[in-house]
């Protein structure tokens, strides 16, 4: 991985051949710090001001794990692109979309859920967090001394469920995440989004994805975006596959206001 903030001629050049870029945003780590709770997670005054003026200037999309609802009224600007649920729904044109889930695999999220919520009466500082048709467990502020017992009473209780039926779960930044494995992540969520934008372009020209990211969810865009995009990481790690990585999530803002700086044609 290379310093994005070092190597911002590599990246105009890469913007220039194409005719701009699309920036495509996940929202908890990159437009917000990681907060305590799901629900303190905010994008700051100077970030969506970013974010405004860089959608009057190209294409703007936010992916993101939470629920599009929630989404929407945490960011506050209208007329983006909004990918919500890992790309298991979203809204396109004012209409919101949701993908097909089977039936089985529904009924056995919400027996992992029934099995998961009596957890917090156990656990205290363990936060649960109702997507529909997933969920996730947080215990950033849990009692160090509880974690460990935490982490493998809930392991021993999700990782059988998985096995049986057709789920995905990730355990990053001290959350536990189930939700349907169907195909569909937000690698097929960035490629949807590439595709959306250059049907929708005035020009014949097709405009580079940017895409920001800061966990292991975010890895499968990092992925499909590796041969025909821009891949940034908010935290330097060995293990990822953007090209590019940033410092921390206030370096957001910083490469934000630099692409702001470029002269490109409108889209």
């Amino acid at each position: 991985m290379k310093y994005v903030l070092s190597h911002l001629s590599e990246i105009k050049k890469m913007i220039e051949e194409e005719s701009g870029p699309a920036l495509l945003l996940d929202f908890d780590g990159v437009l917000s710090a990681i907060a305590p709770t799901p629900a303190e997670a905010f994008i700051s005054e100077e970030n969506k001001k970013l974010v405004k003026a860089c959608a009057e200037r190209f294409p703007v999309a936010v992916i993101t794990g939470r629920k599009l609802t929630e989404i929407k009224e945490k960011i506050g600007i209208t007329g983006l692109l909004f990918v919500a649920s890992h790309g298991l729904e979203w809204e396109e044109n004012g209409k919101h979309h949701i993908k097909p889930i089977p039936k089985e695999t529904i009924e056995a999220i919400n027996l992992a859920k029934e099995k998961i919520r009596p957890l917090m009466s156990s656990y205290p500082g363990m936060i649960y967090e109702d997507k529909s048709f997933m969920f996730a467990v947080h215990y950033r502020i849990m009692n160090k001394e509880l974690v460990d017992a935490f982490i493998k009473e809930i392991t021993s209780i999700l990782e059988p469920i998985v096995k049986q039926h057709k789920l995905r779960l990730d355990h990053n930044l001290m959350t536990f995440e189930l939700r349907p494995e169907i195909n569909w992540d937000k690698g097929d969520s960035v490629l949807f989004a590439k595709e959306y934008f250059q049907k929708k372009g005035k020009r014949k020209e097709k405009p580079i994805p940017i895409y920001i990211g800061d966990s292991d969810t975010d890895e499968d865009a990092f992925v499909a975006l590796k041969e025909n995009g821009i891949t940034i990481r908010v935290g330097k790690t060995k293990k990822s596959s953007a090209k590019w990585y940033m410092s921390d999530q206030k370096e957001v803002g910083v490469f934000l206001k630099w692409l702001l700086s470029l002269q490109l044609p409108p889209i």
